[in-house]
């Protein structure tokens, strides 16, 4: 690699934007979010738990199935990137203080804050001001799900499910374009 924005460019192709990361996520998500609204609601909270942490493993395995390339050895993003996904288990103990007083609605809200809050630094290994945006409307659809639209327990999840995926698309789409 000669320089930084080659690093980035190459890290975005490989990576299709993150396009596969935000489907897989993006899928958790609808699957929790479905679970939560027919009243499994412990159930829903444990896949979005438990399945957080298989998102990068899955991602890989449909990165491998689609054939994508990998990054050369020299580049340093996916250091990185390993780092910044550290974010989420770390934040785990913001969720578990929002919903440990009984009020099971705010785990939606706070994990899509937490999880729009580390999606923004991805703007910078992908080079894409779309994480930007998509950071931008996660922490505030959280926000206003958790202090406003307190109607249903699964609404939150169901918004942060739909904007991964439409995200996904966005980004497959861009990559597409500039290739």
């Amino acid at each position: 690699m000669t320089n930084s924005h080659d690093q980035h460019r190459e890290y975005r192709h490989c990576h299709k934007g993150g396009s596969v990361y935000l489907t897989v996520e993006g899928v958790l998500w609808l699957i929790s979010a479905t679970l939560g609204a027919a009243s499994q609601i412990p159930i829903s909270m444990l896949i979005l738990l438990i399945g957080g942490m298989f998102i990068h493993p899955i991602a890989m395995l449909f990165s491998k199935l689609l054939k994508l390339p990998s990054p050369d050895k020299s580049n340093r993003l996916p250091v990185l990137n390993t780092w910044i996904a550290l974010t989420i288990p770390l934040g785990l103990p913001l969720i578990f203080m929002a919903t440990s007083s009984g009020n099971q609605d705010l785990f939606f809200p706070a994990f899509t804050v937490l999880v729009g809050a580390h999606w923004l630094p991805f703007a910078y290994i992908y080079s894409m001001k779309s994480f930007l945006v998509l950071a931008g409307i996660l922490v505030l659809g959280g926000t206003l799900f958790g202090f406003a639209f307190t109607q249903s327990y699964a609404a939150s999840g169901f918004f942060t499910g739909g904007i991964l995926l439409l995200f996904a698309a966005i980004h497959l789409f861009i990559v597409r374009r500039e290739s």
